[in-house]
């Protein structure tokens, strides 16, 4: 009897849980990640703003993709300049795709141990982005 109660406890949960990841139409809520320019940069900003406080603004250059791993490439410089007066240190900031957001990531994170020059063997990061390793 148990067993029975248990099984029907699961399959009614499965039900639920696949309702509450589908919309009215039956199609899945949710999706994958893009790398555009607008997307990635868009994510930089918010985290700049974020872990500064709103005391800094991102000022986009460009974005690299590769493998589900993005990297926005600009200054992090102080709130509220025109970007051609944007003062502030070149930055890059590492993302990595999971389901349809874009994580930021920390270098030590995902860039592995950095020893000889080589792309390290433990890296996350895919090779052809590891130069966002190297920078900003």
């Amino acid at each position: 009897m148990r067993r029975s109660l248990a099984l029907a406890s699961v399959s009614v949960l499965a039900v639920g849980l696949m309702a509450a990841c589908s919309s009215d139409g039956g199609k899945m809520v949710g999706g994958m990640t893009e790398c555009t320019d607008a997307i990635v940069n868009g994510e930089a900003e918010k985290y700049v703003s974020e872990t500064s406080d709103g005391a800094n603004q991102w000022y986009p250059d460009s974005v690299a993709c590769s493998n589900g791993w993005a990297v926005a490439y600009g200054i992090n410089g102080a709130a509220g300049q025109f970007y051609a007066d944007a003062s502030g240190a070149p930055a890059n900031i590492i993302f990595q795709a999971e389901g349809q957001f874009w994580i930021p990531k920390a270098r030590p994170d995902v860039c592995g141990t950095y020893d000889d020059g080589n792309y390290p063997s433990d890296a996350e990061i895919p090779e052809d982005l590891y130069d966002a390793c190297l920078s900003g």
